[in-house]
């Protein structure tokens, strides 16, 4: 359906309206008759009083012949008149932007009585509806396109590079305005970490001589300390021992070469895992401290090194969270609000020893003191120095021991949210962009440039507004861990739950160029396949965002790849809690690796983004309108593009992922998983059959006609509102299937368990970064050879599993659909 005639049908009377224009006419209480002008149509209405009526009898008792005859045509005149008056009034009303569409929805929502359809369409009629609306959706798609221009982007960046951080809430509040968008937001008192500005967090060697040496003083173009946000603030003292990236693996090496970690401060290299969960592993261990440091070989960029290239140079520090959790760590499951019981002291979550941010310069002179043996294999960096797995100080050097201090401190400080939306026909439902702002210490923003770019090319594409809601957000506090998005969505739970019906996420645009990494849920990847085909690829031959994505990939896939869904970014309150479908869009570069290198550091800026980048902002603008055009289709189509087999697909191929990893631990647990191991299979093959049907369902809506329609000497009123209606309702009853699909895997919600609550697919509760399968059940594994839990707590995390698989094929059975209550 065009986004005209969507409107169009949202526009038509209600059953209740045409009842009272039966009844009592407008504007007369009950008595009269006359003409009622409503959205896209004239309703002509003739309800004489009886006394009128009686009159009207006699008088025509005394008519001769030939008065009648004359009589009957003034009034065949008379009639032809205002039904032709009608067709150009509803025509002229259609046609008209800004034609009342909320009021009509309330209308349409009022109704308590169906009427019966007028008609249904033949099945040949339905092909060329889908061609219609292909059509449709490639104009607005173009009208889109055609306001969204690389400027845009690059000069929202200027400006939010030239803005105070303290006034970024107000400039992005003002822009909006300045779009035509109505702005909101929404606030909440968190906790914060910084650095003590008093006390500088310092990194010293004590010689055997009494001298120390500073490893970390503060580079002069530097205006603050680096540091990683939330580390606890304490002093210790030890020997230093390098742990590749801290992984358990890792640190497992480590004590089988019966290296001591006890009481030793870990080096260890960014990447690979959560800086968060590297400290925690080594808090596990018995480590009393960790430096974090970027190899040289890890960020080696492109084109050399900053500023002729993408690398990081060796004085290069990275600001970094160890927030492990979304959200602001005193009060987990709880929005910010005042008056709400936050955790007293440091959060379970955080991890307990300090924890320092160094460069490679400094950590190359820790290694160059380390003694010990050689690492193992693969642990060589691009350090110039001889990598030694430490516990000792190579002999003659007069190393005494080394010291970390850490004075960072947590303050509780109010957070801001902003967000902006156009006017919409629907506003039961919406979809939602969003980005963080600001940083840790700087960044290009470009993120936030596209997002603001995005909101002002729709504004001016749909100057009447659109048809589902869009809501653009901006959130406060990210890259402390994703704060303001996830206590948004702990404070406004039940709408999210209910109307939300979809999240595009657009915190990091570029880590490169040449390719093209989207993770989404199963149930938008039918969505943003159509999207890529709208959109330019935009270097070499003229093709797709699809085809780019597809040659580009990873291997030669036969359509385009998507990445599973983890944390690190804005979805992640949204879709592994309350199981919202979501997207993450991201470039990178041509081996679908990282290639800027200079991210999270004090050469990440909007100069280093367009010189060393993307100097013509292609690849930002191909990105932007990827994510704005994917919004469009949520939108303004009839129905969303949704294939429900992706979800059973991707629930299959999960399962046999956690078995794979996971059945040699369970058979040797002496627990009998036999029983819950075989139903949750048994369910997951009944899901494919499950979901094929509810795709049909879902694809094969009836067109409804109303009688007018079908016959034109039918009644032309009552017909087409009741059939506007059916579709509605089709309409919406389509879109709770969707909804309920989301809902319909998570969990129980609660203190004492992880963060995420979906149950099939989420972050890896050791390492956020990771997208793991199944993974309350996994980590309840892991508890358990950890001897930290029961077995028979792996067990209920299974049963969870089955209870949803089980309810999900009780509520979606084929002959269950589409009356989907399992009382009838």
């Amino acid at each position: 359906m065009s986004g005209e005639s969507y409107t169009r049908w949202h526009n038509q009377p209600s059953d209740d309206d045409e009842d009272e224009a039966g009844e009592g006419g407008g504007g007369g209480g009950g008595r009269g008759g006359g003409v009622r002008l409503s959205g896209g149509g004239v309703t002509i209405v003739t309800s004489p009083s009886h006394h009128h009526h009686h009159r009207h009898l006699q008088h025509h008792q005394e008519l001769t012949p030939g008065a009648r005859a004359r009589l009957l045509c003034v009034m065949v005149l008379v009639c032809l008149t205002c039904l032709m008056m009608g067709v150009l009034l509803g025509y002229y009303a259609g046609s008209a932007e800004g034609r009342g569409r909320e009021f009509l929805l309330e209308e349409a929502a009022k109704v308590e009585q169906e009427a019966p359809p007028g008609g249904v369409l033949p099945s040949g009629d339905a092909g060329e509806e889908v061609e219609d609306e292909e059509k449709e959706e490639d104009r607005l798609a173009s009208a889109l396109l055609k306001e969204l221009k690389p400027g845009m982007i690059k000069g929202y960046m200027r400006q939010l590079a030239r803005t105070p951080k303290t006034l970024l809430a107000d400039y992005l509040e003002s822009a909006w305005k300045a779009q035509g968008l109505k702005t909101s937001s929404t606030s909440f008192k968190v906790n914060l970490s910084k650095p003590d500005p008093e006390q500088p967090n310092t990194l010293e060697v004590t010689y055997t001589d009494g001298h120390r040496e500073l490893l970390n003083p503060l580079p002069q173009a530097l205006h603050s300390s680096p540091f990683l946000a939330f580390s606890a603030a304490g002093l210790v003292t030890g020997t230093v021992v390098y742990g590749h990236y801290g992984r358990r693996e890792d640190l497992v090496k480590l004590q089988a070469l019966k290296i001591p970690l006890e009481g030793a401060i870990l080096l260890l290299r960014h990447g690979k895992i959560h800086d968060g969960s590297k400290v925690h592993n080594a808090e596990q261990a018995g480590a009393v401290g960790v430096l974090l440091y970027p190899d040289p070989q890890d960020f080696a960029g492109v084109n050399g090194l900053y500023p002729n290239g993408t690398g990081l140079p060796r004085d290069g520090v990275m600001w970094r969270s160890l927030n492990t959790v979304p959200g602001d760590p005193a009060t987990p499951f709880l929005p910010s609000l005042y008056h709400i019981y936050r955790a007293p002291g440091a959060s379970k979550t955080l991890p307990r020893i300090p924890a320092q941010t160094i460069s490679a310069e400094a950590a190359g002179r820790v290694q160059e003191l380390m003694g010990g043996p050689e690492v193992p294999e693969g642990w060589q960096g691009g350090l110039d120095s001889f990598y030694r797995v430490g516990g000792a100080w190579i002999a003659g050097t007069g190393v005494a021991n080394v010291t970390l201090a850490v004075s960072n401190i947590v303050y509780q400080e109010p957070v801001t949210n902003v967000h902006a939306t156009l006017p919409a026909a629907d506003n039961t439902k919406f979809v939602m962009l969003g980005c963080h702002y600001g940083s840790l210490y700087t960044e290009p923003a470009a993120g936030m440039a596209g997002l603001l770019a995005i909101s002002e090319a729709v504004a001016k594409a749909f100057p009447s507004g659109t048809q589902r809601k869009v809501i653009f957000s901006a959130w406060a506090a990210g890259e402390y861990g994703m704060i303001g998005s996830t206590e948004f969505a702990q404070l406004y739970s039940p709408w999210v739950d209910s109307s939300m019906l979809a999240y595009l996420s657009l915190d990091e645009m570029l880590q490169g160029t040449g390719s093209l990494r989207v993770s989404a849920s199963p149930l938008l990847h039918k969505t943003l396949r159509e999207a890529a085909k709208r959109v330019a690829w935009p270097v070499g031959e003229a093709i797709s965002v699809r085809d780019g994505w597809r040659l580009q990939g990873p291997v030669n896939n036969a359509d385009v790849p998507f990445g599973t869904l983890a944390s690190g970014s804005s979805y992640v309150s949204f879709a592994a809690q309350h199981g919202v479908p979501s997207a993450h869009f991201v470039v990178v570069g041509k081996e679908q690796s990282s290639t800027y290198d200079l991210r999270h550091t004090q050469y990440d800026s909007a100069e280093s983004y367009t010189r060393l980048l993307d100097p013509e902002y292609k690849w930002t603008h191909m990105l932007a309108s990827f994510v704005g055009v994917s919004a469009l289709v949520l939108s303004e189509s009839r129905l969303p593009p949704v294939d429900f087999r992706e979800v059973s697909g991707s629930l299959y191929k999960g399962w046999h992922m956690f078995a794979r990893a996971h059945s040699a631990a369970l058979a040797n647990s002496g627990y009998d998983f036999t029983g819950v191991l075989d139903a949750i299979g048994e369910e997951i093959e009944i899901m494919e059959s499950t979901m094929t049907y509810l795709t049909n369902w879902y694809d094969d809506m009836p067109i409804f006609r109303g009688k007018g329609d079908e016959d034109a000497e039918g009644d032309t009123c009552g017909g087409g509102a009741s059939s506007s209606l059916q579709e509605y309702r089709q309409i919406e009853e389509r879109l709770q299937r969707v909804m309920s699909v989301k809902r319909g895997l998570l969990g129980p919600r609660g203190v004492g368990r992880t963060f995420t609550t979906h149950l099939m697919v989420g972050p890896d509760p050791e390492d956020p970064f990771e997208a793991s399968q199944y993974p309350h059940a996994a980590r309840a594994i892991t508890l358990a050879l950890a001897q930290k839990t029961p077995w028979e707590s792996v067990h209920q995390e299974l049963s969870y599993v089955l209870s949803a698989l089980t309810a999900f094929r009780e509520l979606f059975a084929s002959d269950a659909v589409p009356d989907t209550f399992p009382i009838p």
